[in-house]
């Protein structure tokens, strides 16, 4: 198989640009938890956010869809649920209950570092709940699914083969968890087993509806 090296960095300068966009899009909620008393300037933001969000949400959903509309060998898509993917999908919510467990374990033996991005979260949370819960169970699940999922698989994974969607999966949960935490290796292990689980999930079903679920139930556990 001949690899096209001037593909892949395009879409490599295309991955960063949108993880830029996405980037972007979280300014407003990080201007509003600066003065989350002053009410004004939080519905403001809100504002200026709804607009941010939703114009990534278009950009991000038709490009995932025109992309798989144009180029799939990996045949993703829209499945139906079917008694092997119910199942699949029974073992990986099993799998990742076990997995939260075992982070609210290592949270109470002060094993596990508070990283950048947990202060954040949780900065957030504190200043305006509201809008870091809708952010976080309903907005960065789709868009994050759609970014470390979506578009890396198809971008540089786009294959039946196996052995590549392997390769895509472990890349996929490693790249996941440096954005989210690289003060240490436990922490980076932490959120590259999230992303590794989410991965499987989307090599498996081919359907990307099912990974958005699991994020906004991880993310609705954590922000319980």
């Amino acid at each position: 198989m001949t690899i096209n090296w001037k593909q892949i960095f395009f879409n490599f300068l295309k991955f960063i640009g949108m993880f830029f966009i996405y980037q972007i899009g979280t300014i407003p909620l990080q201007m509003a938890s600066e003065m989350p008393n002053n009410h004004f300037f939080v519905l403001v933001a809100f504002v200026m956010y709804l607009i941010t969000t939703a114009f990534m949400l278009v950009l991000f959903i038709q490009m995932y869809t025109t992309q798989l509309k144009t180029k799939n060998r990996g045949q993703f898509g829209r499945t139906k649920p079917t008694k092997k993917i119910v199942g699949f999908m029974i073992i990986i919510v099993i799998v990742w209950v076990l997995f939260i467990a075992f982070q609210i374990w290592l949270n109470r033996a002060n094993a596990l570092p508070q990283s950048e991005n947990q202060q954040t979260v949780i900065a957030f949370a504190q200043a305006v709940p509201w809008w870091m819960a809708l952010d976080a169970i309903v907005f960065a699940p789709i868009i994050e699914e759609i970014l470390f999922r979506g578009f890396f698989f198809n971008w540089f994974f786009n294959s039946s083969d196996k052995k590549i969607q392997f390769i895509g999966v472990f890349l996929s949960g490693a790249v996941f968890g440096a954005v989210h935490d690289i003060s240490s290796i436990l922490g980076w292990l932490i959120y590259a087993m999230m992303g590794w689980l989410l991965a499987i999930t989307y090599a498996y079903t081919k359907d990307i509806r099912y990974n958005i679920g699991l994020h906004m139930f991880n993310n609705l556990i954590s922000m319980i």
